[in-house]
């Protein structure tokens, strides 16, 4: 099956955290399973454009290739996309395009259907109640009403990451077609993570020279949505059971640098919360797995890539209810509670005083046996050929 993915940016544009890497993952399993998956994005990465090759295919691998369109905005809006997209989609067996509010999006569904060809449309949490109410929402729904409600034909199919992202779909679209997949984990990354001492890992990751009591993480795009704000406080709050704890947060700025930077200070934190910087690679894992609780009050996710990685890695996890990760509590992994300052803070305290170790574990175990991309990606694979089939049966 010739399977085209279309998105904004596209890995190495790290910039944008999550989708970037669940579409590379997507692309990379699929593309092992025999498709032929060609993946269409703009040079765009933030503040820098990617520095690549532009405006052809070129190969990421057996069965995997990408194609950058240039002179995009940091938005990922790149006229050479939408003027020569069609040509992608033309060749297209079936059309995964990704997000919903951004310019590609109408643009090839329009496409899409003038050619006959199938889509399948992955917002990517766009679609959620916190994520339209907090930027300009009016907008927002004209856009959903003028430029996507049209093609909600049954050439459409949805895509959603969990039951929270079906619901949020429904909500917006209540006849759509909508299908469940999560995203998935290569385990092979978090096999043999690097050991490191306390302050072997204060020095890396922190850049002083100290030892640490209780290493409590978090990892995520400085924005509003991830919440960090609640977790400083949620910190500080129990820093006086724990003296000996500190806080690390990895990330780019999304924003919110200049304010957490801040609030710690209110805080009195500085020598106990640190804010790293963006981590990738074996670095990442190393931050995950060297840690005792990776901790993230998200107001808001589809799926959440970086509480799988952290299950991964061995570390027990505490979420927000206003994530799909739920099961962290009866797997015996972690919890998930109101993204309030006293129920993070309360969350805290409980898990602390466990074994975390053995909560660790089981971790592992469930996200291996759950979220491996092998079996995500027969699982995309079973959608793509029920659309198609539907698509070729109208």
């Amino acid at each position: 099956m010739n399977i085209l993915i279309i998105i904004g940016s596209f890995y190495p544009a790290t910039y944008y955290g999550g989708p970037v890497f669940s579409t590379l993952y997507t692309g990379r399993e699929l593309a092992r399973l025999g498709h032929n998956v060609y993946v269409a994005s703009t040079n765009a990465n933030g503040p820098e454009n990617l520095d690549v090759e532009t405006d052809r295919f070129i190969s990421l691998g057996e069965n995997l290739h990408v194609k950058y369109y240039g002179g995009a905005t940091p938005a990922g809006f790149s006229w050479r996309l939408l003027l020569n997209i069609w040509k992608d989609i033309k060749k297209a067996d079936v059309v995964f395009l990704q997000s919903v509010f951004s310019s590609h999006v109408p643009v090839s569904l329009f496409y899409a259907a003038l050619l006959g060809k199938p889509v399948v449309l992955s917002p990517r949490g766009s679609l959620s109640a916190w994520t339209i109410a907090k930027s300009r929402a009016g907008l927002k729904r004209l856009w959903l009403r003028t430029l996507i409600t049209p093609f909600s034909a049954k050439k459409l199919a949805w895509h959603a990451t969990s039951d929270e992202e079906r619901a949020a779909i429904l909500r917006n679209f209540a006849r759509a077609n909508v299908y469940i997949a999560p995203n998935g984990i290569d385990f092979s990354e978090y096999e043999k993570p690097e050991t490191l001492s306390s302050g072997e890992y204060m020095a890396k990751f922190a850049g002083v020279k100290s030892n640490a009591g209780l290493k409590i993480v978090s990892m995520g795009r400085l924005h509003q949505k991830k919440g960090f704000d609640i977790l400083v406080r949620a910190f500080s709050a129990i820093r006086k059971d724990f003296p000996g704890s500190v806080l690390l947060i990895a990330g780019p700025d999304g924003g919110e640098r200049a304010n957490l930077e801040r609030l710690i200070n209110e805080c009195g934190l500085e020598n106990f919360v640190f804010l790293t910087g963006e981590i990738s690679g074996a670095d990442k894992v190393a931050f995950l797995a060297n840690a005792d609780l990776f901790v993230l009050p998200s107001h808001d996710e589809n799926f959440g890539n970086v509480y799988l990685e952290s299950l991964a890695a061995g570390t027990p996890i505490i979420a927000s209810t206003n994530t799909p990760w739920a099961g962290v509590e009866a797997n015996g992994c972690g919890l998930c509670v109101p993204n309030t300052v006293e129920g993070t803070a309360g969350a805290m305290r409980r898990l602390l005083e466990q074994d975390l170790d053995e909560m660790g574990r089981a971790g592992r175990a469930w996200a291996r046996e759950t979220f491996s991309w092998t079996a995500i990606a027969n699982k995309l694979t079973g959608i793509f050929e029920r659309v198609a089939a539907g698509a070729a049966n109208g």
